[in-house]
């Protein structure tokens, strides 16, 4: 008999909710989205007013030149049957487009 009582009240338990309505659950959910939102909103802040303040020296633009890399860098990429350079091995160096790589 204690074992069927026992029984009885661990469903009920496990089937009756505890305490938090549906109402209080949607309060919840709402305010962790909020706070989310906050945070997202936030982080996209702080990065485009680090890109607004980045600014490139005239002496860093260098229109129509790829830039310099290293030895064993990869200089190029393979693209299908095409080859494109990536940047320019240093002097005393060649960009092998079999390795792909500066030799």
């Amino acid at each position: 008999m204690w074992a069927r009582a026992v029984l009885c009240a661990a469903l009920l338990s496990a089937l009756c909710p505890t305490g938090s309505t549906e109402a209080e659950r949607e309060e919840r959910e709402v305010q962790d989205n909020r706070y989310n939102s906050n945070r997202l909103l936030g982080a996209l802040h702080e990065v485009l007013e680090k890109l607004q303040t980045k600014r490139i020296n005239p002496w860093e633009k260098k229109y129509g030149q790829v830039p310099s890399c290293d030895l064993g860098e990869h200089c190029a990429i393979r693209k299908g049957s095409r080859i494109g350079k990536m940047c320019d091995c240093p002097s005393g160096a060649f960009c092998n487009f079999f390795l792909l790589k500066c030799l």
